[in-house]
């Protein structure tokens, strides 16, 4: 009875304090919640009051200035850098060996064509000459004799035709002897192959004869080198030989002789960029200017193009041919060659400060009916320093941003200043 007691009290006790702490829990919960309420709410009472303002304020966009592109003037103007170089330059060297006996032209002589600008002592060939000529003197001699040689063996050839004949008859007549016929038929056949040998001498002679005089012909030209002559008019521009020095045939490894350069008509090459290679067109002018010449304008023609570009540099090779018969103008000198060309499609002018260039290469910033960003590539013509040529791209009626920020994207939204 008494452990009965002790039991229930035990389980009273047990049954108070899960009670005390489910009170003590209930009372630490709603605690922590009463704090976050209390840092939570002022932190939402900002964030409406914030947002209130930002809605609340009169422009949320980035602001632009925006302008029209202008077009541009139906011709644009190409200034390109190049060498003036003559039209033809040629390096003379000897085409025979030995000395040389006299020098006629040095640096800066105007020469013509076929003038002497060196004459060459070769007594060894001079020999050789005289030796061929006695050896065609010989040829002509033993051609004459086997000239000879076959006459005589034609009238031996005769006769023994003509015994031959006179002796056949005699013989069938039995009025001579058989053997003499048979001696007469030998002897014409004899003369006949004395004929045919003579005719083949006078081949050989005339073949001998023939080889010898294209070899006083040979030695002749030789000769003929020993006078070194200008291959076109121009001008000596080096000189490698004095009086007495010994010079050798050919251009193995030897200096020529004299180097000419023919400057009456110049060349120019220039490289023309992509953008304008299709303008340029044979034919057309061009003018050109050279500090050294103040106030003097050169007028050209486009000789050549190459018809092709440069996979690496995207220019076309083009060549400007310039009258310079009054020597004014010097081969090696640096000249711009000015180019007006008409353009084939309209280009369009805008501000330096509107075209935008970074990775994705050159851009403008358009701004489009719904007041939203979009870029557009372009492509460059002509830099004139404040504005620039735009021609590829634009159509003309885009409003451009003057000065575009760095932080602007496509599609964002902006506003007209």
């Amino acid at each position: 009875m008494q452990s009965t007691k002790v039991e229930q009290s035990r389980k009273i006790e047990a049954t108070g304090s899960r009670a005390r702490r489910i009170v003590s829990s209930v009372a630490g919960a709603l605690l922590i919640a009463g704090l976050v309420l209390a840092g939570t709410l002022p932190r939402i009472e900002r964030h409406r009051e914030a947002l209130a303002a930002v809605r609340g304020a009169p422009a949320t966009h980035p602001v632009v200035s925006v302008i029209r592109p202008q077009t541009g003037q139906p011709q644009s103007v190409l200034l390109l850098p190049g060498n003036i170089q003559p039209l033809y330059t040629a390096d003379v060297y000897a085409r025979t060996d030995g000395y040389v006996e006299r020098r006629n032209v040095d640096i800066g002589s105007k020469v013509r064509t076929g003038e002497v600008l060196a004459v060459i002592s070769s007594p060894e060939l001079d020999q050789q000459l005289l030796q061929a000529r006695a050896t065609v003197t010989q040829a002509e001699a033993a051609l004459q004799q086997a000239q000879a040689g076959l006459e005589q063996a034609k009238a031996n050839a005769e006769l023994a035709r003509i015994t031959q004949e006179r002796d056949i008859p005699l013989g069938e007549q039995k009025a001579i002897a058989q053997q003499i016929v048979d001696e007469a038929v030998q002897a014409f056949h004899a003369r006949t192959a004395d004929v045919t040998a003579a005719e083949a001498n006078i081949a050989v002679a005339s073949a001998n004869l023939k080889a010898n005089r294209a070899n006083v012909e040979r030695l002749a030209q030789m000769q003929g080198f020993e006078r070194v002559l200008a291959p076109f008019d121009g001008v000596i521009t080096a000189r490698n030989v004095e009086r007495g020095d010994l010079v050798n045939s050919g251009n193995g490894g030897t200096k020529p002789l004299f180097s000419i350069a023919q400057s009456g008509v110049l060349r120019i090459q220039v490289n023309v960029p992509q953008s304008q290679a299709v303008n340029i067109t044979p034919g057309e002018r061009a003018s050109l200017d050279v500090s050294e010449r103040p106030g003097r304008e050169y007028v050209g023609t486009v000789a050549r193009v190459a018809s092709s570009l440069d996979d690496a540099a995207r220019t076309m090779l083009t060549e400007v041919q310039v009258d310079n018969r009054d020597g004014s103008l010097l081969p090696g000198m640096y000249a711009q060659v000015r180019f007006v060309l008409t353009r084939r499609q309209p280009a369009f002018v805008i501000p330096s400060s509107a075209l935008i260039i970074d990775r994705s290469g050159m851009r403008v910033a358009s701004v489009s009916s719904d007041d939203r960003i979009h870029f557009i590539p372009v492509e460059i013509g002509h830099d004139m320093g404040k504005q620039i040529e735009i021609v590829h791209g634009l159509r003309g009626d885009e409003a451009l941003v003057t000065n575009p920020s760095d932080l602007l994207s496509e599609g964002q939204a902006i506003k007209e200043q």
